[in-house]
């Protein structure tokens, strides 16, 4: 008696297990990048994640919930977008973002530098041809589109407003980060570059741009190993020409600020 129930807990186990798999291949976790020129389509779907602050330097980005609940911090205040909700995410601005389950999140990134108004006609041929040439043009419909577009249209025509406060010795210290990343800059360093104590300018900095100048590091460092994968490169070399020199660390680095490894990232890009 004793040796049937066993058997029969063995097979129930079996079978929950069984049929946990097949509940797992049944939810389909996709993040797929689409590269060009100027811009860079991000399209999440299933991811469940949570972006802890952080901020772009390089883009300004628009985003649209395409299904679901997305949870935004910016600008202080706590947003949730739901199905069909775009939001816009300006250069340097801190933000976290959480990306419920079963949600689908279309995200556009621009290039800041191409944010005027003669640029504009570019950008969103660029936008189109993306979408409606790769594998998206089955994901979006026409009318999603278009949506999407008038707040892509609405950035460009009012551009100034896209500009951050932040003084100018500040941004200094984040241009110097930027430019020598692969470096190893001292806190010490940047404080004497804007004569203050180096307490100061870290509750500064944070104030400003929602992370320490150390965190901000690690952020360039991730965001130039992504375009150095992009471009080919091996991913030991995208780590270890951006001041990474333990792989682990870099992957652990890259998937909390990315969403995926560096294989995974390297995987998703589409060109």
């Amino acid at each position: 008696m004793v040796k049937c129930w066993v058997t029969f807990v063995n097979q129930l186990i079996i079978l929950i297990y069984c049929g946990f798999k097949v509940f797992l291949l049944q939810i389909k976790i996709i993040m797929q990048f689409y590269l060009s020129e100027d811009i860079e389509l991000i399209y999440t779907e299933n991811i469940c994640n949570e972006f802890k602050l952080h901020n772009h330097t390089k883009h300004v980005v628009v985003s649209m919930v395409m299904k679901g609940c997305v949870k935004l911090y910016y600008n202080n205040i706590n947003i949730v977008c739901n199905e069909f909700d775009t939001f816009i995410i300006r250069p340097y601005m801190p933000h976290s973002v959480v990306i419920e389950k079963d949600a689908k999140l279309l995200s556009i990134c621009i290039n800041k530098n191409c944010v005027t108004l003669k640029n504009k006609e570019c950008i969103i041929q660029q936008i189109n041809n993306k979408i409606n040439t790769t594998e998206l043009s089955n994901i979006i419909t026409q009318q999603l589109q278009e949506k999407l577009l008038e707040s892509v249209e609405y950035i460009f025509e009012s551009s100034d407003s896209l500009c951050v406060d932040i003084p100018t010795e500040i941004l200094e210290i984040a241009n110097k980060i930027e430019q020598q990343a692969d470096c190893c800059i001292s806190l010490n360093q940047l404080s004497d570059e804007v004569f203050v104590s180096k307490y100061h300018l870290v509750r500064k900095f944070k104030a400003k741009f929602g992370l320490t100048p150390h965190q901000f590091l690690i952020q360039i460092r991730i965001r130039k190993s992504q375009k150095s994968i992009a471009s080919g490169n091996r991913l030991i070399d995208a780590a270890l020409d951006n001041g990474f020199f333990d792989s682990s660390h870099f992957s652990k680095c890259f998937e909390k600020i990315v969403g995926v490894s560096p294989l995974n990232y390297k995987k998703a890009i589409n060109k």
